[in-house]
């Protein structure tokens, strides 16, 4: 069986991108990767992956119509060299649709409707985007769905701490886990760690 670890490489680098700030968009004081930059990576390092729209259908609640679409993503890792290797994922996301500015009644009706077109598509672009980040990890610096693993520089600062404490469980635990490539330490908790080991060798 080959290794899968091309793969988990692959993510982490395409995790490890920044988003040039031209291809940031910001909408509502959120920021969003623009589609041709998303696109583009798509195309770059999953080159016969493939979007298709299974359903979208409208679902109405509290007065308020939404197009809710579920799409699935295709895709292998041919860039790798490892073509056999096929995946797919399903995502959904849904889109409210847009209504003309009515000042006599504010009508929600299919004639006063801004652009269903648009609205259509902006609930499969929402979807697709949703997947490529979910399932390939592109724009995951934007989206806050970073690679949880230490860089190395942290893992090295880690290791000379827990090398100063020989018999401290913990920093036995600690420098094990780093070894197995474990994500029981990552960028989530790692400075809670490194405080507490900082301290025990602080109180000696």
């Amino acid at each position: 069986m080959s290794s899968i670890k091309p793969i988990t490489d692959l993510h982490k680098e395409i995790s490890k991108l920044i988003t040039p700030e031209e291809y940031i968009e910001t909408k509502l004081n959120t920021n969003y990767v623009a589609s041709h930059y998303m696109r583009y990576l798509q195309n770059k390092y999953f080159p016969t992956s493939n979007w298709t729209i299974e359903e979208k259908p409208v679902f109405n609640m509290n007065k308020l119509v939404y197009w809710v679409v579920t799409g699935k993503l295709t895709w292998d890792y041919s860039y790798i060299g490892m073509e056999h290797i096929k995946r797919e994922g399903m995502m959904a996301a849904a889109h409210a649709v847009q209504y003309l500015n009515d000042k006599e009644n504010k009508a929600k009706k299919t004639d006063n409707l801004s652009d269903l077109g648009n609205d259509v598509k902006s609930a499969n672009t929402d979807t697709w985007k949703k997947a490529l980040n979910f399932y390939l990890n592109i724009g995951d610096d934007i989206y806050q769905w970073a690679y949880p693993e230490l860089s190395e520089d942290q893992k090295k600062t880690m290791k000379e701490i827990c090398l100063k404490l020989p018999d401290d469980p913990t920093a036995k635990g600690i420098i094990i886990s780093m070894e197995n490539d474990s994500l029981l330490l990552n960028t989530g908790n790692y400075e809670k760690q490194l405080n507490r080991l900082k301290a025990k060798i602080s109180r000696g």
